[in-house]
């Protein structure tokens, strides 16, 4: 059936019409051997959209959006890739395999079991009193309870199970969901017991997961479920069902921190309000809001937590192509006790006094050190250096040169203020983003956009990928493209392990769509989608035999240094093999 549904795709694939897709959204104009247009992802004003029929790719070169025709359905559409493959099915006139039956009836069952759930939790809810007395305590009446479907999972340890088991629904099915647990003695126990249950849906509305705050003492005070067949959570946001039209509509979400800060915002008429569950913000929820958006204020709590947990959404969303501002609740609230504390106004105020992260970063810096402190100046520059335009960083720069030490002229001082700035950028451009987001420093926008390594690749390495493009060099080039030993640098070495992976080929573009790694897939891309001279069959030979020389004389020397150590047979042996190995590929 897998085999059935990949076949599908590629069938789809061919015959879509990216061009015709695009253009009915972008004018487009004939550039070579691609399609040109301004970006409809950020505010385009010189044309760096290029659509490829060939390969089936777009690419904008200034803000680095990307994808093949079932990306362009989901960010253009916003829909998810079952959704979008539906689509396109319809349009191309593919007929979709079947989805196995018995994978149709396991997830009727989940999704029966989550619905049994539900009605329990809310049943309980009405029944206990406990409960009743702490939604009067919160400030919830009945119709947010109703509204937000809130239940409640009893004390009573298996009464969830009890109820699943008397349906006749499948414990075992029941644990996959995270909503019992075995007991070790081949029993199944209540994973929610004693707490608020918050039904998670997913963007189309779908129930995929619950999860529980304590109802009195007891920890730890949130219980979230894992990730199961239905849920992922780093893919779902809390409310985005209900908030995505207000989000589209106002192009902006506001991020808090959890499920009543959710709902204290929607009652506050903050009803773009959404929350990441359980977990830190992930990249996959940034690209789920950039579907929706192109701009989001993080309100999070105002203590230490709260703000070192803001900065990073903050540095995850802006690294995702998002404009942010950051907005504080008081110290000591959060929007949930802001709304009963002082009332609509005071959240919706909070959510308009949002700052840059910029701003935000600095004033948290100036709270916690002052220019005398050890180790300010070291923090100061990683903060200058997330300046997202030249004229933030100049906002800053000047008051701050004027605290510098042992320099008073305050021009020299911003000088030398920008080479360390400049400096911290370049030490980020080398680490990856999860590493940028815990150290703090950000490239500029403009470096983050289009990360390829097409210009490590020496000329005889380029040569060699490049005939990949042509018909006639197809077979040729790829024999050679494979083959890691003869590649100088480290990302052409990567190439030829995807091309070995991908095994056999034809010429054309299909194969592309085999490699997985996704950096080389961009740098093949980006030689595939050029205009370049096309290439002869001698130069070709050419670059084989510059590089297959120059492995040999790299394991000659090699040889040599092992002779001179008074190295083993048996390693010197291995060397010859490959200089025979060498020998085979370049020319006598």
């Amino acid at each position: 059936m897998a085999g059935d549904f990949d076949r599908a795709k590629d069938e789809i694939r061919r015959r879509a019409d990216l061009v015709d897709l695009v253009g009915q959204r972008v004018a487009l104009k004939k550039a070579g051997r691609n399609w040109k247009g301004l970006c409809p992802f950020h505010d385009d004003r010189n044309p760096s959209f290029i659509v490829s029929s060939e390969f089936g790719h777009y690419r904008c070169w200034s803000c680095g959006a990307k994808g093949d025709v079932f990306n362009w359905v989901m960010e253009t559409q916003r829909v998810d890739f079952i959704e979008a493959l539906k689509i396109l099915a319809q349009q191309t006139g593919v007929d979709l395999p079947e989805f196995q039956k018995a994978d149709q009836s396991e997830y009727e069952q989940m999704e029966a079991a989550m619905a049994e759930a539900q009605a329990f939790f809310r049943e309980q809810l009405r029944e206990d009193s406990e409960a009743q007395k702490y939604l009067v305590e919160r400030g919830l009446d009945p119709k947010v309870v109703d509204d937000w479907e809130l239940g409640f999972g009893p004390s009573m340890g298996e009464a969830l199970a009890y109820r699943l088991k008397k349906k006749g629904i499948s414990l075992t099915l029941g644990q996959s969901l995270f909503l019992v647990d075995q007991d070790g003695r081949g029993g199944f126990y209540d994973r929610f017991r004693s707490r608020l249950m918050f039904p998670i849906r997913d963007e189309r509305g779908k129930l995929v997961a619950f999860g529980g705050r304590i109802v009195g003492q007891g920890n730890p005070k949130y219980i979230n479920s894992s990730d199961t067949p239905l849920y992922s959570k780093s893919r779902v946001l809390f409310g985005m069902h209900r908030a995505k039209e207000t989000i589209a509509k106002n192009d902006q979400a506001v991020l808090v921190e959890g499920y009543l800060d959710v709902i204290a915002c929607h009652r506050a008429g903050v009803t773009e309000a959404i929350a990441s569950l359980g977990t830190a913000l992930a990249d996959d929820h940034v690209r789920l809001l950039k579907r929706w958006c192109s701009k989001v204020v993080v309100l999070y709590d105002a203590d230490d937590a709260g703000k070192k947990a803001a900065d990073r959404a903050a540095q995850l969303l802006v690294a995702g192509g998002l404009t942010v501002k950051i907005a504080l609740a008081p110290k000591g609230e959060d929007p949930d006790t802001l709304l009963r504390d002082q009332g609509p106004q005071a959240v919706r105020l909070a959510v308009e006094h949002g700052v840059s992260p910029m701003d935000f970063r600095m004033a948290m810096l100036n709270e916690r050190l002052g220019a005398d402190d050890d180790g300010y100046w070291t923090e100061v520059v990683q903060v200058l250096a997330t300046a997202e335009t030249p004229l933030e960083l100049q906002k800053y720069l000047i008051p701050v040169a004027a605290q510098y030490p042992g320099i008073r002229d305050r021009q020299a001082a911003a000088k030398a203020l920008e080479r360390m700035v400049a400096a911290e950028r370049k030490k980020a451009k080398s680490l990856g983003v999860a590493e940028r987001v815990e150290r703090l420093p950000l490239p500029e926008r403009e470096d983050r956009a289009v990360p390829l390594r097409t210009s490590e690749l020496v000329g005889a390495e380029r040569i060699i990928f490049l005939s990949l493009f042509s018909s006639s060099l197809f077979e040729e080039a790829w024999q050679f493209s494979g083959h890691e030993p003869l590649m100088k640098s480290e990302i052409a070495r990567k190439i030829a392990n995807s091309v070995k992976a991908v095994g056999m080929a034809r010429p054309g573009s299909e194969w592309l769509h085999e490699v997985t790694d996704e950096e080389v897939k961009l740098v093949l891309l980006d030689l595939g989608m050029g205009d370049p001279e096309p290439i002869e069959r001698r130069t070709l030979e050419d670059a084989v035999d510059r590089l297959g020389k120059e492995l040999e004389a790299r394991e000659a020397r090699k040889q040599a240094e092992l002779v001179g150590k008074g190295s083993d047979d048996d390693a010197l042996r291995a060397i010859g093999d490959r200089l025979r190995k060498i020998k085979g590929v370049i020319k006598e």
